[in-house]
């Protein structure tokens, strides 16, 4: 192993910066395409019509496949990108070896892929200094000696190679070949185990992905082909791909009003629920006052009946405190959580009781205390239910279509489901699914997105709640 160099290092991180940019540069593409997409006067109608972009003039169909290939190469390569700028400031990658420089020759192919030639330029000088480096030879010496062994392998050499190794083993004692047989033995089972595991997963996330990809399909589909279409098609061509509904969506329904709304919500409870989870967390785990004990298990026992029971008795306590069809009745009953008290409890109790009195005989308050040594320890957790708070009141439904009944107080997932996405009135009324669809999924990518994107906490908050000790 080797360490890195500050010139490789300065050219890994140049050649991310160029990957950056072309990512930048497909979100500003995509944002204009978007931009003068062109939305039919009925919402069910398809727009034909020809665009001037860039001086080239285009058809919908090639506007809508120009966009799909600029979505896929984001969806690939912004992750990608984010990555690549991650392991470059990195501090703990210091070392490297042969598979540094093939790790950089693929990146290098996948620059020309998407036609950046800066960023291969870049990798490929990294891979020669790299190869320099670990190796002791040039890449011309490294072409030279692949190709030897392409060679080998039509010339015989190879097979060659194999069958002395063979009679190498042949040779070898009765204990030695019995050793190798349990080796084998030991790696084939492995091997059917990973084999049947991963299978299994596989098979696991087809059926959480189908869902999500009928969703994206529909919605990429026309009003009449949904309406009409007898056996309705898995796959559709990137130039039929119907990116104005996205468009509609957006633009037709009140859709910011409902999102301002659920963000609105989300991020008032979720600090209402950070608050109290932690004062009433650290009052179950520290502060010593009679009946303790017997007040938390009550707590808990709340946790085994369902929550669909309460709703009858928080709907009428929420209608005769008057804050029906408002958003205190979307707030304030979800300010506390249960679940969340005995999750972060769990948390604090690893912290040494000793640090607490150490802290009392300093004469440090309880709250200070709290501020200063608990929440910084148990940060991972506190992050944890942060994200899930956030993420339960974006996803919420029963609750709010019950209490908040007027459309100015509609959270998205109550407009979801309503008449927003609706054409037509009375009897003759019937919901347009492809863009009801793509507002559903404008909703669920924001969270995918915080999801993979601090799943890393989430694990962590977790792991930290079940140690011991």
């Amino acid at each position: 192993m080797k360490r890195l160099t500050k010139r490789i290092k300065r050219l890994d991180l140049i050649a991310s910066l160029f990957d950056l940019a072309y990512v930048i540069l497909g979100i500003a593409l995509i944002t204009h395409f978007f931009i003068i997409l062109v939305e039919p006067v009925v919402i069910t109608d398809v727009v034909n019509t020809t665009y001037n972009v860039l001086g080239f003039t285009l058809t919908s169909a090639q506007l809508n496949a120009g966009i799909s290939l600029l979505v896929g190469y984001l969806v690939v390569f912004v992750p990608l990108a984010v990555s690549n700028l991650k392991r470059v400031n990195s501090k703990d990658i210091i070392e490297m070896d042969a598979w540094t420089y093939r790790t950089q020759f693929l990146y290098l192919f996948m620059s020309l892929f998407t036609f950046n030639p800066f960023s291969a330029v870049l990798r490929y000088l990294a891979a020669v200094e790299i190869i320099q480096t670990v190796e002791g030879y040039g890449i011309k010496q490294a072409t030279i000696n692949f190709g030897h062994s392409i060679a080998d392998l039509f010339n015989g050499k190879t097979l060659q190679k194999a069958r002395v190794r063979k009679q190498k083993r042949l040779e070898e004692s009765d204990s030695q070949r019995d050793l190798e047989q349990v080796g084998k033995r030991d790696l084939i089972i492995k091997i059917l185990g990973m084999v049947a595991t991963y299978t299994f997963l596989t098979v696991v996330a087809l059926f959480i992905f189908i869902p999500f990809y009928w969703m994206i399909l529909t919605a990429l589909k026309t009003n009449q082909e949904l309406t009409t279409a007898l056996n309705p098609r898995m796959f559709i061509g990137i130039s039929e791909m119907q990116w104005v509904n996205f468009k509609i969506a957006l633009t037709r329904f009140n859709f910011w009003q409902y999102i301002g709304n659920t963000l609105f919500v989300g991020i008032v409870s979720m600090i209402g629920t950070v608050t109290t989870t932690i004062l009433a967390a650290f009052a179950f785990s520290r502060i010593d006052f009679k009946g303790r004990d017997f007040i938390f298990s009550i707590l808990l026992m709340t946790m085994m009946i369902p929550g669909e029971l309460y709703t009858i008795t928080n709907y009428i306590t929420v209608r005769n405190l008057g804050w029906y069809d408002s958003f205190f009745a979307l707030i304030f009953p979800f300010m506390t959580s249960v679940f969340y008290i005995f999750f972060l409890r769990q948390s604090f109790k690893q912290i040494p009781d000793t640090l607490y009195r150490a802290a009392l005989v300093d004469g440090c308050s309880d709250f200070k205390y709290l501020r200063r040594v608990m929440i910084p320890i148990a940060k991972p957790t506190i992050t944890t239910i942060t994200i899930l708070s956030a993420i339960g009141a974006w996803d919420a439904y029963i609750w709010p279509q019950l209490v908040a009944p007027s459309e100015k107080n509609w959270l998205i997932s109550v407009a979801l489901r309503s008449t927003s996405f609706v054409v037509g009135t009375g009897s003759d009324a019937r919901p347009v699914y492809n863009i009801q669809l793509a507002a559903t999924a404008l909703v669920t990518v924001p969270l995918l997105i915080v999801f993979f994107s601090l799943k890393k906490y989430i694990i962590a908050g977790v792991g930290r709640s079940g140690t011991k000790g």
